[in-house]
Formats: structure tokens, sequence, C-alpha cells
């Protein structure tokens, strides 16, 4: 028999899924979340082990419980052209890293109405305020420093619009004080709202519309099935397994495009050391591009040892320089050059009761990579910044971790939503994650999608 009726369920423990928690735990005493955990053979009321500090899985190795993902969501990617291994279960990869943010998040907001457009801004700034977040926005200000030589050269302006030029982010974290560090990580919201979820250790299998209720039919690690009744359902799963659940339930089995931003890791011999008082390893600053025609990005992230042991995974035959690499990590940074999402190159489609998530154009896509990042490499190059020698690592299709664009606002068709995120044809079903935006300017664009939770979440409370 199915539970009791649930006001309001939400799907997901990611950023997006733990913020709109919070915001509608403010006037509400109570809130119903899914979330699958296969460590803990709990069905409800328990306790998520976090754990932020392990590598990303694909840099381990260990494909085990990306896989579990994808067995449970009925996903399977083709792995001759695409690599889909990025933030899937984790809530958001850059939790990993240090989430950074791009300023000028109103970028990708202009096709939204006046009052909604004020209403992210508003919930973002809120966001960065009310978690003390490194950076400046609007007339917000808490700074960071690296050090004089790197501050000097954020600080060049650049006339031409042709030219690439530096750009501060905004660092979802706190400057380290008492070897302490405060970052905006699921567990951190986590830990303030605990006592109010009520989490439900389960995977989502489908969803179905029964008279004014949604029925959510869900199953665990050990095969077991429950079946879940709400009069709403917020989906903040990530974009992949929430188009997959309103594909399946609009019984749409044509190919659907899934936006992404391409991205190549690139390492660098800098000659000046980079400081960094961190224990994460967030991107200390940006490089952008000025020309409208081609939007690419990079952020510079410095080595520390817990990245130089995942690079020394990747090429085993660095292990014998391991002692070299550590002594001077501080003279070692990485790009990670994202390109816009025109160049997007994944889809998925469902063929029988299985979604295929596929990619078309591999190599076209690491050629732009690779001249985009030259691009980079020339500009650090002509600054002094670094010795003329680089390493490129392309880790594939759809390994970018930035996935969205699937289900957009306004569209004109059956798989979209409105403003207030409700599906077209149903208004009970809303949805909170990557999947409502497309992102062509933003290259780091989870600081929109925090903020559109959070706005969600208040009218909905």
């Amino acid at each position: 028999m199915p539970n009791k009726i649930n006001d309001i369920l939400v799907v997901g423990s990611g950023l997006s899924g733990l913020i709109f928690a919070e915001e509608y735990l403010k006037k509400n005493k109570k809130i119903n979340l899914i979330s699958p955990d296969f460590k803990i053979k709990k069905k409800i009321n328990y306790k998520p082990k976090l754990d932020y500090k392990a590598l990303p899985p694909q840099f381990k190795k260990n494909f085990n419980k990306i896989e579990d993902y994808f067995d449970y969501n009925k996903i399977k990617f083709n792995k001759k052209n695409c690599n889909l291994l990025g933030s899937l279960e984790f809530g958001g990869l850059s939790n990993y890293w240090g989430l950074q943010i791009d300023k000028d998040i109103k970028n990708d907001l202009n096709f939204l109405t006046k009052n909604t457009k004020k209403d992210i801004l508003k919930c973002f700034k809120e966001i960065i305020q009310e978690n003390s977040l490194l950076g400046e926005f609007k007339n917000y200000k808490n700074d960071f420093k690296i050090n004089d030589f790197y501050e000097n050269k954020i600080n060049e302006k650049n006339k031409s619009k042709n030219q690439l030029f530096f750009d501060k982010s905004i660092l979802a974290m706190k400057e380290k004080k008492n070897k302490n560090i405060n970052k905006l990580v699921p567990k951190s919201i986590y830990e303030k709202i605990k006592k109010k979820i009520i989490f439900h250790n389960f995977f989502v299998d489908s969803i179905e519309k029964k008279k004014n209720l949604i029925y959510v039919h869900c199953i665990n690690d050990e095969k077991k099935k429950k079946i879940l009744r709400t009069k709403k359902i917020v989906l903040a799963s990530g974009t992949i397994a929430s188009t997959r659940l309103i594909m399946d339930y609009l019984k749409i089995n044509k190919e659907v495009a899934i936006k992404h931003h391409p991205r190549l890791i690139s390492v660098y011999l800098a000659k000046k050391k980079i400081i960094s008082n961190f224990d994460f390893t967030p991107g200390l600053f940006q490089i952008k591009s000025n020309n409208k025609k081609e939007i690419f990005s990079a952020d510079i992230r410095p080595a520390n040892e817990t990245i130089l042991n995942m690079a020394l995974k990747i090429y085993n035959f660095l292990n014998p320089l391991k002692f070299l690499l550590l002594l001077f990590k501080n003279h070692i940074f990485f790009s990670n050059n994202l390109l816009g999402s025109e160049f997007s190159d994944l889809y998925i489609k469902k063929k029988k009761n299985i979604f295929f998530i596929y990619s078309k154009q591999k190599n076209r896509t690491l050629i732009k990579l690779k001249n985009k990042q030259r691009k980079i490499f020339d500009f650090l190059s002509k600054k002094k910044i670094i010795y003329p020698i680089f390493k490129n690592f392309f880790p594939g299709i759809g390994a970018d971790y930035h996935y969205f664009g699937s289900i957009q606002m306004n569209k004109n068709e059956k798989l979209s939503v409105n403003e207030n995120c409700q599906l077209k044809n149903n208004k009970s079903i809303y949805i909170t994650d990557g999947s409502v935006f497309n992102f062509k300017k933003n290259l780091y664009p989870y600081a929109v999608v925090m903020a559109n939770a959070k706005r969600i979440a208040k009218k909905l409370s």
C-alpha cells in the first residue's frame, strides 16, 4: 500500500535540492526527500554518509558507484564516443574542488521576465551573504588574496574586445582560518537542517499522475519497491536523472539534446609561485574571451598534494618524479578550459525500457578545445606567467560535469517548464536543477541553479 499523502516531495540531495529544502523549511516544519545511499541499509530517517574528501570516481578508476547509478536510472551510455562520469551521484563535482561561480550571472537570464530575473539575482545575493562566500557581487564584497604577482595580473585591464582577460570568480568558501574551512557543499547545508528532513533511501524509478496526486515509484539497492504519494514533487536530481524521469512520464521516445560545456584539462609550469591557503583546489581566477563570436573560458587551479596524486594515478610513468612534483607543486597549475554550450554533443534517447546517452562528433569537439587551449597558452606565455610547455588531458565527451538545458523554461514544446519551473503538462511537477536553463555565456552555471532553487522554494512555502 502507498504511504500517506505528502504535501511536497523533493528528489535529490545535491546543492539545488538542499538549498530548496533549507529555504522551504524556514516556514515549514518537515520535508520529505528521496536520495539513495547504498552504504546505509535503512529506508527512512537515516543520516547519509557524505564523504566529500574523496576523489571523484573517474579519477580513482573505480566505476562501481557510477555504474550502479546508471543501472538504477535505466541509463546506458556509449563508452566508445562519450564518457559520462560527471557529478551524477555527488550533487556537483565542483564541490570537490571548491565551487566556482561566474560573477556575471545575468547573461543567461535575459529571456526571462523582469520580475523572475530580479528574483533570481536577489536569491543569489542572499546565498552568498548567508554563507559568507568569497568574491564580489554587486555591493557585496568578501575578498581573497592570491599573491601580488597574480593580483596585479588579474587587475590588468584589456581594452581590446578580441583579447582574453583575467577575472576573479566567486568562490563558495571562506578563507582558511585555524585549519578550518567553510565550504558550500551539501554536507554543510545538511548539517543545518538534518533534523527537519525525512530521508527515503531510494532511487526514483518512475512517476505517474493519478487524479490530483503524483505517485512516485521507488526502488532501492535490495530491489525493494516503495510508492510515495504527493501533491507536489520537486525534481532536483540533476539534469540526467530528471530528463530521464520526465521523458518517461511524457512517453517521449525521440532524441533529446543535453547541453553541456566540453572541457579540456591542461597542466602548466608557472614562473612564479601560486600561493593558495585553501585545502581544495578551486579556480583562483578565470581567463575569459571578450570575443562575442566564440565563448570559452579557463579557470586557473594551483596544484596540491591531492590533485598531484590524482595526476600520478592517471599517468603512472610520472611516479618516479613524485618527490620533485610535490617539491615544486606551487609552480604547477592547471587550467580547466570550457567551451560554450553551442559545442554541446550529448543526446539521450529511449529504446525499449532503457535510455541511451551518446555523442556524435567527439573529434570535432576535441579539435575546438585544443584551438581554444592554444590561445590560453599563448596568452599566459605572452604575459610571462608560464614556461613554454604544457600537457593536455581530455577526459572525454560528457565528463565535463555541467549538464543542463533539456527541459528549458518558456519553450513552446511538450518538454519544457514555465517560469515557475512547473512542467508544461503538469503544474504539480517542479524542476529546479540545471535542466531548465540553457547556459550560453555563463560557463560556471551553478550560481543560477542554486538561486533558482531558492526562488522556487519561496514560492512553494
